[in-house]
């Protein structure tokens, strides 16, 4: 016997559907707890399902600096990079880090096509992020972390976009939960408040590509 967020597991079938019975009797309305036990957490589909045998590297393309301290952009690459493999939705994921290299000092003028990025990388598809905004505030002074990312899937060998069919790109928005008192301003509770929510950006990012369990604020306010 085991327990999930209070609800006891290992009734066995007859007991789940005891409670399923007794949960939707006249007038009682528990009904929580049996339809969690035969049906499952909330499932969030993916936007958009990657081959899994073709070699996929991220490219995360801020040339603006909307991510202004580079250990933070490197972070968000590797937890997406983490989180895709730990889903099992890619086998092979190549270093984010590589990429940006590649691209480092190049002319606004003459810039290399997104496509020969992943194929010097020797990827097969490239997702491409580009952050629009990254904030641990709104309004200077609550701490209450957002970003703005456009995502595109792109056939570095076709040199073709797989996804979305919108060309500027699928607007991801990931928040984190408010927190009481101020954002902070010391350097280094900054960095480590960046480290965190770029964990979850990286994380969000990844999520686009399976199917995951929906969250509840109490799952973010735990991160």
């Amino acid at each position: 016997m085991r327990t999930i967020r209070g609800i006891s597991v290992g009734l066995g079938l007859a007991g789940a559907f005891a409670a399923g019975a007794i949960a939707l009797a006249p007038g009682c309305n528990i009904v929580g707890p049996a339809v969690l036990l035969i049906h499952g957490p909330e499932k969030i589909p993916q936007q958009y399902s990657l081959d899994k045998e073709r070699p996929v590297v991220i490219f995360l393309d801020d040339r603006n600096f909307n991510i202004p301290r580079t250990p933070t952009r490197e972070r968000v690459g590797a937890a997406a990079e983490r989180a895709l493999l730990d889903s099992k939705a890619v086998a092979r994921v190549l270093d984010s880090r590589a990429a940006g290299a590649i691209v480092s000092g190049e002319p606004r003028g003459d810039l290399m096509p997104i496509s020969e990025v992943g194929r010097k990388m020797g990827a097969e598809v490239v997702i491409y992020v580009v952050p629009e905004s990254f904030s641990l505030t709104t309004d200077g002074q609550t701490f209450s972390p957002s970003a703005l990312l456009r995502v595109k899937v792109l056939d570095a060998v076709a040199d073709k976009r797989l996804w979305p069919e919108e060309r500027e790109g699928y607007a991801l928005t990931v928040t984190a939960s408010t927190r009481q008192g101020t954002a902070p301003t010391d350097s280094a509770m900054v960095r480590e408040a960046e480290n965190e929510f770029a964990d979850l950006v990286g994380l969000r990012i990844a999520e686009l590509f399976y199917s995951h369990e929906a969250e509840t604020a109490a799952d973010e306010r735990d991160r």
